[in-house]
């Protein structure tokens, strides 16, 4: 299911599709396919699935190793020229080597190269999470486009309000979501995207899968969320494209208006960061 681009729009696609864990070959020819179909739908930016490339559940530090990818991989610059050649930029998971660390990453990647990239921060235990080394990358991880600012978080993070208040105070229009959602995660696609979407007026665009990979089942659920917590795409458990058209310029504004002057929300202006000092305090190992 697509949708079809407006004169005002943007058009967002998230990509539920199969991971093949022993064939990174294979998983860049799928995106690229689904980036060429991305292009014909209208679309100007596709999200894909955490780890799309290289796969997820290894069962040790050596195996997820071996399955990452540096960024420079001649693979990835492939990923770049489909970009180039469909004018679709796209955000695509890997495990990626770089400088001896392995991390869970997202690549923001358009027609010019990568313009942005992830390192996930928090980390469940579970999956490849357990032998990756955490992201500690202070810079922005909000990317410019030309149809608006992308930031980006993974999985796992959506659970850390601070997480997508971070980007949404970066200056994200759209945050942009790989994940790798297990059945029986209903009361995150349910509920936690639309209060993330909603607490931050920004739109959320989620990208997991609807297969399976070494036992373990994915439950699908790719969405796209608004600004006001509406649902504008759900894939179910369907594999394929899933598209809607947004409108960043409802993302930068951040005061709700009801009524001038007698009833108005001041959603960032109205923030008391000064006593929030609790939240940036570490808790005490074991907590």
């Amino acid at each position: 299911m697509t949708g079809s681009p407006t004169a005002s729009g943007v058009q967002v696609g998230v990509a539920q599709i199969s991971v093949d864990r022993t064939d990174v070959a294979a998983n860049v020819e799928r995106v690229i396919e689904t980036l060429r179909a991305g292009a014909a739908g209208g679309h100007q930016l596709v999200v894909f699935p955490e780890c799309v490339l290289t796969g997820y559940l290894f069962d040790s530090r050596a195996e997820t190793r071996a399955a990452a990818i540096g960024a420079a991989d001649p693979r990835i610059g492939r990923i770049v020229r489909a970009c180039a050649e469909t004018s679709v930029h796209a955000v695509v998971g890997l495990l990626e080597e770089a400088d001896g660390r392995v991390y869970n990453s997202a690549l923001v990647l358009g027609p010019s190269g990568i313009i942005g990239r992830y390192r996930k921060q928090h980390l469940p235990y579970l999956g490849a999470d357990r032998f990756v080394d955490p992201g500690a990358d202070a810079a922005p991880r909000v990317a410019d486009t030309p149809f608006g600012r992308v930031g980006v978080m993974i999985c796992f993070d959506l659970r850390f309000p601070e997480s997508a208040r971070e980007l949404a105070l970066q200056g994200a229009d759209l945050i942009a979501m790989p994940t790798n959602w297990p059945m029986g995660s209903d009361m995150l696609a349910d509920h936690m995207t639309r209060v993330r979407a909603l607490e931050n007026l920004v739109y959320l665009a989620v990208a997991d899968r609807a297969d399976a990979e070494a036992g373990t089942r994915f439950m699908g659920r790719s969405q796209i969320i608004a600004p006001s917590g509406e649902v504008l795409a759900d894939a179910g458990q369907d594999e394929g494209l899933f598209g809607a058209s947004i409108d960043v310029r409802a993302a930068r504004t951040k005061r709700l208006i009801k009524k001038p002057g007698e009833f108005e929300l001041p959603v960032f202006a109205g923030r008391r960061p000064e006593m929030y000092g609790e939240l940036t305090r570490p808790m005490a190992s074991g907590q």
